[in-house]
This record gives structure tokens, C-alpha cells and sequence, in this order.
């Protein structure tokens, strides 16, 4: 990324965070094995992707067993989780957080 603006820098600090902080607190065990971390990253994006498309069906009330329930704010919120956590998971492989916001930019 050339010369990125102020907004960019602390989009791009705020992801080498939290990965670091994502990598900094699990066991030692999960620790030596780069492919289950590999694997825990991509699988943990396609669970909040289920997550969003169950606040979605709460919402707008697709199970009439189980009526409408939730809220717009339910659904964003899972939906910004699912967005994170996929912005995590690139974070994850790039290990370079100007790289993961130029692969969003892209």
C-alpha cells in the first residue's frame, strides 16, 4: 500500500492487533500446529457466515414455528462479525496488515 491516509494506518494497526492478540492468547498445544490454526481461521469466517444466516431467518421470521424474532441490529451485528472475522482470517495468512487492507481495497 503507498502512502496510506490516517484512516487506513489505524484500520491497518487496529487488524496487526488484534491478530497478534488472536495468536498471543490460545494454548501452547494449538500453538505448534500452524496447519489447525490455518484451518481455525477460514473454518471460524464460515461459522459467522451460519451465524448471519440465522439472524437473517429469525428476523424475518422464515421458521413460523418459531415466528419472527431479532432484530435489524441482530442481523449487522453477525454480519459485522462474518466481515471481521474474514478480515482476520486474510490478517492471518498475510501476516502483513497493509497487505490485508490492500486485498480489501482491491
Amino acid at each position: 500500500m503507498t502512502a496510506p491516509d490516517g484512516r487506513m494506518r489505524r484500520l491497518a494497526d487496529c487488524v496487526a492487533w488484534m491478530d497478534d492478540d488472536l495468536d498471543e492468547h490460545v494454548s501452547q498445544p494449538y500453538k505448534d500446529q500452524p496447519l489447525a490454526q490455518d484451518w481455525a481461521r477460514v473454518a471460524k469466517a464460515a461459522g459467522e457466515v451460519g451465524e448471519a444466516i440465522e439472524a437473517l431467518g429469525a428476523y424475518s421470521g422464515q421458521n413460523p414455528r418459531k415466528g419472527v424474532h431479532g432484530s435489524p441490529d441482530d442481523l449487522l451485528a453477525e454480519l459485522t462479525d462474518g466481515a471481521l472475522t474474514c478480515v482476520y482470517a486474510i490478517q492471518h495468512f498475510t501476516k502483513d496488515a497493509e497487505a490485508t487492507i490492500e486485498i480489501l481495497l482491491s
